[in-house]
């Protein structure tokens, strides 16, 4: 399994190769972007798999469906009848587990962090990432190397976002 700083270096590789001039070289900036993605994907899920890997204790069950990104369901008939267990999945999406991330760890105040440049940035990276996985006939994508520059940035400061409230250090690249 790739880390996230080997996502950020192919990313990185990926734009210094579609920069290099050589011809027919920009699609070298869809994998870019989506490796930049990775990254931040990366570092949080691992982070949030180390949090369910705690004593089951630690956390809420509600919290834990969210850690395990499993769904929470009360169960209404059977041997478990009038419990709740985790069951099946629930994907989560990133923005919501790093709210996640952030407040369990007492760090930043959250009713700003929409309101700043660097989440404004993180959802401009995020809609040209939907457009590249989720690709739609009626909607033509228009990639610069400015632009992927900047998300791979982008994404190195959403890491260094989460390390500096969660573990309260810098994370280096």
């Amino acid at each position: 399994m790739l880390t996230y700083r080997e996502y950020l270096d192919y990313a990185e590789r990926c734009l210094m190769n579609a920069m290099s001039g050589e011809p027919e070289s920009n699609w070298l900036l869809i994998p870019a972007c989506i490796l930049a993605w990775s990254a931040i994907e990366s570092f949080a899920n691992n982070m949030l798999d180390d949090f369910a890997s705690l004593d089951p204790k630690t956390f809420d069950l509600h919290e834990r469906s969210f850690l395990l990104e499993k769904r929470l369901l009360f169960v209404n008939h059977g041997k478990n009848i009038g419990q709740f267990i985790l069951e099946g999945k629930e994907y989560r999406k990133l923005e919501d587990k790093i709210f996640f991330l952030i407040a369990k760890s007492g760090g930043h105040d959250l009713k700003n962090v929409k309101g700043e440049t660097l989440w404004q940035q993180f959802e401009d990276f995020k809609e040209i990432r939907d457009s590249l996985v989720h690709p739609r006939r009626n909607k033509e994508i228009h990639i610069k190397n400015e632009m992927v520059e900047g998300y791979i940035e982008t994404s190195k400061r959403i890491i260094q976002l989460i390390s500096k409230n969660v573990w309260k250090k810098k994370v280096t690249f």
